[in-house]
């Protein structure tokens, strides 16, 4: 049951192949196979044109969604007329798994940890820092009204309980006037708190207007050159593919074995099977094995993505620690209960002698409490953390999977490109076959001359020795 689904399956992708890239089967039933592999490719280009004008511009759904849509159809049209833009496309694809689809990847990662995790680091920054400015303008004003208010309170409370001597034994009367005002030098604390608002205002707005200009670079500007390094890369592997016989011609292609086959089988030299030293040049393909360039290729490649991965945790690590530790002092502070400053004021009722001072509750003497509070941070300046972490958690992981995936792949998707342009250009594919089978003939032949090189020199210096030996006898 197995064996016929797998050889079906295989028809059906030979047959896909055959038109997607030939487009020489004759009927309408091949035809409308052919318009779906198209509309099918467009509708990828379209989702990632989606994808890159949303989340990457900015553009609404329903606008993205109207160009998305203009934009399949169109793709799928000329797919379906032109062979070379299939080729192209395919291409296309294939190469944004590669390096350059890394390096866009991660630029969209870095991105996002900016966006996200670095500005929210740098809004709980601020947020602490004017916090503390906030409870010194708080204190400030504090000063003003509950210590110094309280002090003359306590004055005041002092000459209304004097008024007692302003009729002394009926003889003398006097008539007090009496006026308090105080005044608090805080110019130079005002200065300083307006120059450091002012200072904390403009680093803000500097830091986020270069945050604004990083992120959207990293938005906008460098998936777009990305995407157009990628296209310019496709247009110079073609050329090179089309023009060169030595690029990238280390393969030992299905059609590289089958003409090997047909010249063994009209008697001519072939090179099936290859010696040992050749197979680790020369890497037959499509293969499931990786060799050990293609494992140097996929370390190459998953580098850069650890080394980013790193990155980003640490400023993700440092934005949940700023966030753990602003948010630990801010519960310490509101848990802080107010510090109690007494100040009472106390007279003695009795006839014989009038003492001031400070006496216990219970007493019977005329007494007034001044006390109040002092709070140690302000309630209302209390910073207020944030967390970013759950909003750029998910597009991380999903492009660092896509990464991982990419490296995985990576290994292999060399073959594949160069299988896809060969399908495309057989004529060429031809050329670089007899080529690279000729190269390999002609090293052969150069390794057997070897030794019967070194032989004949051997042998002509066997000979000159013992003719020189004759002449002597």
């Amino acid at each position: 049951v197995t064996m016929p689904l797998r050889i079906a399956v295989a028809q059906a992708w030979a047959v896909a192949l055959e038109l997607y890239t030939t487009n020489t089967m004759p009927g309408w039933r091949n035809k409308l196979c052919l318009f779906v592999l198209c509309f099918f490719l467009g509708l990828v280009f379209g989702g990632l044109l989606f994808l890159g004008l949303h989340l990457s511009l900015g553009y609404t759904s329903l606008v993205s969604l109207y160009i998305t849509s203009a934009m399949t159809v169109l793709v799928t049209a000329i797919l379906f007329f032109f062979k070379r833009v299939r080729c192209f496309s395919m291409l296309f694809l294939v190469s944004c798994g590669m390096q350059q689809g890394r390096n866009i990847l991660i630029t969209a990662g870095t991105g996002v940890v900016i966006l996200s995790n670095v500005r929210n680091t740098f809004n709980n920054l601020n947020g602490l820092a004017k916090s503390i400015i906030c409870n010194q303008e708080a204190k400030k004003l504090s000063i003003d009204t509950t210590p110094i208010g309280k002090y003359v309170g306590v004055i005041k409370w002092v000459y209304d309980q004097t008024k007692v001597f302003s009729n002394l034994l009926d003889l003398v009367t006097f008539t007090p006037e009496f006026h308090i005002d105080h005044t608090i030098s805080t110019h130079n604390l005002n200065e300083k708190l307006q120059k450091a608002e002012q200072q904390l205002k403009e680093v803000s707005e500097n830091v986020s207007q270069i945050m604004d200009r990083v992120s959207s670079i990293a938005q906008k500007i460098l998936p777009a050159l990305g995407v157009l390094l990628v296209l310019i890369g496709t247009v110079f592997y073609i050329r090179k593919y089309y023009f060169s016989k030595t690029f990238e011609n280390t393969f030992i292609t299905p059609r590289f074995i089958r003409f090997d086959k047909k010249q063994k089988a009209d008697g001519k030299p072939h090179i099936l099977p290859l010696t040992k030293k050749e197979r680790k040049k020369y890497v037959t393909i499509p293969s499931p094995r990786l060799s050990v360039n293609e494992g140097k290729r996929m370390g190459m490649f998953l580098i850069p993505v650890l080394t980013h991965t790193f990155a980003w945790a640490f400023f993700m690590g440092v934005d949940a620690l700023l966030y753990w530790l602003i948010l630990t002092i801010s519960k310490h502070l509101e848990g802080v209960p107010p510090i109690m400053v007494a100040l009472r004021m106390s007279i003695d009722v009795s006839n014989e002698n009038r003492v001031f001072g400070i006496i216990p509750e219970a007493s019977s003497y005329q007494s007034e409490d001044f006390s109040y509070n002092v709070t140690l941070f302000e309630k209302k300046c209390i910073p207020k953390p944030t967390l970013l972490i759950q909003k750029s958690l998910v597009p991380l992981i999903s492009i660092i999977l896509i990464l991982m995936l990419l490296g995985l792949m990576s290994a292999k998707l060399t073959e594949l490109k160069l299988l896809v342009v060969s399908s495309f250009y057989p004529g060429n594919e031809d050329e670089r076959i007899e080529y690279l089978h000729a190269k390999i003939l002609k090293k052969r032949s150069k390794k057997k001359l070897k030794p019967l090189k070194s032989r004949l020199i051997v042998f002509a210096k066997k000979v000159s020795s013992s003719k020189s030996s004759t002449v002597i006898n």
